[in-house]
């Protein structure tokens, strides 16, 4: 799970160095792995899911290019009311706030094979909301980006990592299959779709802190860890 591939500083965590990516998907490469949409994803063959959350500009600019030179693909999680704005509903300050991918942007990607992805209409934890509320986050963001691309959106990703059992329940109702989340990673309940569990990459994941994401070794209970 990736936020923001840029070269750009900033003080949260979650942005990753265009060479850290390149360096982190040649990695994947040499071990073996092929890369997968959520939707295409065959359990029985050795993929990895690379996911991005937001649809920052960032990605088509950095990520993608980094992605096609290994023969891969991607999810990409969309907050419909931002699509070709400003990430103004996060905590950073006006002059700190960057771009999201515009339609066209996606529609690019979609065409070249990635998965277009739900993050709702507007990065609102989903929990917190009414009922109304939240089935108008999941339906309207969903046939949104189905409208815009001509493809059926079955994947979503829950704002914040925040859901619940009721939430999973109203996800389902509003016709989604998948669910993308980043905690817990196991003892999951039961629905009839399937969860993906995710762990996050970030700017001070070094190469083998990366990889212990990967394999159980010394390093892997500190990803364990961090993840929660």
């Amino acid at each position: 799970m990736y936020h923001k591939v840029s070269d750009n500083f900033e003080w949260g965590v979650t942005t990753t160095t265009p060479n850290q990516f390149k360096a982190q998907l040649l990695e994947l490469r040499r071990l073996g792995f092929t890369f997968s949409t959520i939707l295409d994803h065959d359990p029985q063959a050795n993929q990895i899911l690379v996911t991005f959350d937001d649809g920052y500009s960032c990605i088509k600019e950095h990520a993608a290019p980094a992605l096609e030179a290994v023969g891969g693909v991607a999810t990409v999680f969309a907050i419909t009311d931002y699509v070709g704005k400003k990430n103004s509903w996060d905590y950073f300050p006006v002059e700190k706030q960057v771009d999201h991918m515009t339609w066209d942007d996606l529609r690019e990607l979609h065409a070249k094979g990635w998965e277009i992805g739900s993050h709702g209409k507007s990065h609102r934890r989903l929990i917190h909301m009414n009922h109304q509320e939240v089935h108008v986050e999941l339906k309207q963001s969903k046939k949104h980006i189905e409208d815009e691309l001509g493809s059926e959106v079955k994947t979503f990703c829950p704002p914040f990592n925040a859901w619940n059992s009721d939430l999973v329940t109203m996800i389902e109702d509003a016709g989604y299959s998948k669910i993308a989340i980043s905690y817990p990673l196991s003892i999951l309940p039961k629905w009839k779709g399937l969860f993906i569990p995710r762990l996050g990459v970030y700017r001070h994941d070094a190469l083998p802190l990366f990889m212990a994401k990967l394999k159980v070794g010394p390093l892997a209970p500190l990803e364990v860890l961090q993840q929660q």
